[in-house]
Parts: C-alpha cells; sequence; structure tokens
C-alpha cells in the first residue's frame, strides 16, 4: 500500500492499493459513515416514453457513505457498500444504495470524522509491507535505473555512458564508466527503501558490474541477471519474460516467510512466548504482551470476521507488527490448524490456569 496523500487536517487519505494484502488493511481503515471516493461501474438509467430501462455500465467515479465493507478472498476484492453522496449530475444517483468494488492496482481516497491513533498504526504496517524492487540496467551507451512495484515500473533515471572504442580492453572502458556511477546508483536506491536490487546487463557487461557491485558490499539484498541489451531496453526485457516479478514476489513474500519461522521456531525451543488461536491472542493482548501478530488470509472469510477484525485493531495499538499470512505458502499449514491466527509474544504469560 502506498499512501499518495495525507491530508491531517480534513481527515483525508488517498491510497493505492498494490497487493491483495492491502485490501485486508484497507478494509480495518474503513469504517463505518466514512466517504470513500473511487472509480467504480455504474449502471445508467434511461429515460423512454415507455418506461426507465436500464442501459449500459459506464465506469464513473463516485463517493459513497460507508454502510458495510465486505472482504472476497477468492475474488482478490474488497466491496465497499454504502450511499452515493457525490456523482455526476448526468449519472442521477446521488442518495442510491451502490457498492465499490476495490482490487489491486486501485485507488481510493478516505475521509474519516476523524483519523484515530490505530488508524495511522494499520497505515505504517500497510505501507512497510510492499518494498519496491529496484533494477539497475547497464548496457552499450545507457545506464538505466528504475522502481518495480505491483503496477508496474517506475523508471527514476536514465544515463548515456560513452560507448566503448574498439581500441584496449572492453571490460576496462565499462569499468571506469560505472565504477563511481554504480556506487552512487547503489546509495540512492538504499535511500529509497528498496527490498532488493537486480542487476542487469549482457554477460560483457555483467561480470564487470558483479565485481563493481561486490565491491561496495551494499546493505542491500542484489542479484544479477542476464538480458541481451542493457540500458532501459534490458529493464523491459525483464518484465516481458516475468524474471523480475518472480524476484518481486520473492522479496514482497519475505516478512511473511520470515515470520513463520520465527513462529514455528519459538513454538518448538519456547512455546510460552508463542499464543495459538483467537482466545490465547486475545489474552496476550490484554496482557500486552503480542510483539507480532500473524494472521492467515482465509481467517477473514470466516464465522468469527468480525471477531477476527476487533483482535487486528487492538493489535495495531500494541503489536510491533501485524503480518498477513496468504495460505498458499506451504508454510501456513501450522498457522491453519491454530485457527488462522497467533502471535509472537515480549514476554511469557503465566498459564490462565494458573
Amino acid at each position: 500500500m502506498r499512501v499518495l496523500e495525507l491530508d491531517d487536517a480534513h481527515h483525508r487519505v488517498r491510497l493505492q492499493l498494490e497487493t491483495p494484502e492491502d485490501l485486508y488493511f484497507a478494509s480495518l481503515l474503513i469504517d463505518p459513515g466514512d466517504l470513500v471516493t473511487a472509480w467504480t461501474l455504474r449502471q445508467v438509467k434511461v429515460e423512454r416514453v415507455t418506461g426507465v430501462e436500464r442501459g449500459e455500465r459506464v465506469r464513473v467515479r463516485l463517493t459513497l457513505r460507508v454502510k458495510k465493507v465486505e472482504f472476497q478472498r477468492f475474488t482478490d476484492s474488497l466491496r465497499v457498500l454504502g450511499v452515493i453522496v457525490e456523482a455526476p449530475e448526468w449519472l442521477h444517483a446521488k442518495g442510491a444504495h451502490h457498492t465499490i468494488a476495490l482490487r489491486p492496482g486501485e485507488e481510493l481516497e478516505l475521509e474519516k470524522a476523524a483519523v484515530l491513533k490505530h488508524h495511522y498504526r494499520i497505515l505504517r504496517i500497510a505501507t512497510s509491507r510492499v518494498k519496491p524492487l529496484g533494477v539497475v540496467s547497464v548496457g552499450d551507451g545507457e545506464l538505466a535505473v528504475g522502481l518495480l512495484r505491483p503496477q508496474g515500473v517506475e523508471v527514476i533515471s536514465t544515463l548515456v555512458l560513452p560507448r566503448p572504442s574498439k581500441e584496449g580492453s572492453f571490460k576496462d572502458q565499462i569499468r571506469r564508466e560505472l565504477e563511481s556511477r554504480l556506487k552512487k546508483v547503489i546509495e540512492s536506491l538504499e535511500g529509497r527503501g528498496v527490498g532488493a536490487v537486480v542487476f542487469a546487463a549482457p554477460q560483457l557487461a555483467l561480470e564487470v558490474v558483479r565485481d563493481l557491485v561486490t565491491a561496495v558490499k551494499p546493505r542491500l539484498k542484489v542479484r544479477f541477471t542476464r538480458v541481451s541489451e542493457g540500458g532501459l531496453a534490458g529493464i523491459y526485457e525483464l518484465l516481458r519474460d516475468e524474471r523480475a516479478r518472480g524476484m518481486f514476489e520473492e522479496v514482497r513474500l519475505a516478512p511473511a516467510k520470515d515470520a513463520l519461522r520465527k513462529l514455528l521456531e519459538l513454538a518448538s525451543r519456547d512455546p510460552g512466548r508463542v499464543a495459538l488461536g483467537l482466545s490465547e491472542v486475545k489474552r496476550a493482548l490484554e496482557f500486552r504482551a503480542v510483539k507480532i501478530l500473524l494472521l492467515l488470509d482465509e481467517a477473514l472469510l470466516s464465522s468469527r470476521r468480525e471477531e477476527v477484525l476487533e483482535v487486528l485493531e487492538e493489535a495495531s495499538r500494541v503489536a510491533e507488527d501485524v503480518v498477513v499470512i496468504p495460505s498458499a505458502l506451504e508454510e501456513s499449514a501450522f498457522l491453519s490448524r491454530s485457527g488462522g491466527i497467533a502471535a509472537i509474544l515480549y514476554f511469557r504469560l503465566m498459564s490462565s490456569e494458573a
């Protein structure tokens, strides 16, 4: 999730949903009574002599006063139900009921009566979930740098490089041109909070890039991949064959995998530092003992959805982190057996039976 605009004075926030996980966090941010503005499909009513008929569905931007929010896991959709308060005049839709279906890649504007502490907490957690993947592509005469997000690539800079001459070593010439530039590029990407960086180049240039990047010792995770043509063309070549997308998924799923690994280790080594199931997690929250809350995505579809949402809201005030676990992960089976919810604790709790 990306916060595109935050207006504290008017309690307004504009968001871009990036991944299916963002729909869970959006469901925690949108409360009954809020105003939600987004693009949606609405059927036009056509007045004829014989009466009013249903016309075609058109894409319009509407504002709803929210009555209810429903999450639909298997359609990757968050349904916002409410009454239309703003719409194009020609649509004649004000006062009518409508449902906006929000999906990854879409934007929404949310206006609340008040933005409370736990709302800010949810925003912080949600916006830290997905880090962009840096892509640096070196070609014959061009260096291109981009940020890969779920909805696409953002090219942040291109730089013309002198073309290597036929005299002298090709690798030595590339090395001279890239040595200082690559260091600055890495520093820039580290400052942008990327999750990892992929360096792409044709084979000979890639060997030089690998040596130079290794010498810099970046704090970021780095990967190297070969492309037939570097520069801006190399970035788009990566996107076409899905290599970068696969790398991005690794970065995106890293927090979930890491949290599950810690949970499994503690459950085996120090079970007192783990709460399993809804009742144990609720008790741990009462003692403000929850450090990391883990929630299986499908738990929001269970018959205890409302209770789960209450736990998530409380965890947003107490926990250091909230991690939504995709049920597709192989390691999620342990969490599923625990009712889809668990927590890593700051400290051990005395048994409730003591």
